[in-house]
């Protein structure tokens, strides 16, 4: 891949890892590689990229893509009978999407988000959640504790 990318036949090299088990090896990988991007799973929900993998990509200058937002659904069934709380709309929340899309957008790290939908509705609601506020560190561990008491 690297010398189809010095070639100029393909521009960017990257490396997708979705399985936890997986993330030592992807460590390991970061360690002696410089692919251009890693894709992850990142959300409030699922915050195990958080600490050791999304750094340490950053300080190498690799770009992060997060996968799975919403935990393929998941997250939205997990939260069906829960309101949002009322000082989410202190930085523009009016919804669990753009609950879970403002924490990822508010890490500095964090390159892009795919996000998880066939509905046009959902997918305007989707990029709302990069307009407006952010949650500061102070809001975003609240809101990461928050859903902790709830999944």
């Amino acid at each position: 891949l690297v010398d189809l990318k010095e070639q100029g036949r393909a521009r960017y090299i990257g490396v997708t890892v979705s399985q936890y088990e997986l993330y030592d090896d992807l460590i390991r990988f970061l360690d002696s590689h410089q692919p251009d991007f890693i894709q992850v799973n990142y959300s409030i929900s699922e915050r195990l990229a958080e600490n050791e993998i999304i750094p340490l990509a950053y300080d190498k200058g690799i770009s992060i893509i997060v996968n799975r937002p919403f935990m393929n659904g998941y997250y939205f069934n997990a939260l069906a009978e829960t309101d949002l709380p009322d000082w989410a709309q202190a930085f523009g929340c009016h919804t669990w999407a753009e609950f879970s899309l403002k924490y990822i957008l508010s890490n500095p790290m964090i390159t892009s988000v795919l996000t998880e939908t066939s509905n046009p509705d959902h997918m305007l609601e989707n990029a709302g959640a990069a307009i407006g506020d952010m949650p500061d560190d102070q809001q975003r561990a609240q809101m990461a504790s928050y859903i902790d008491s709830i999944i």
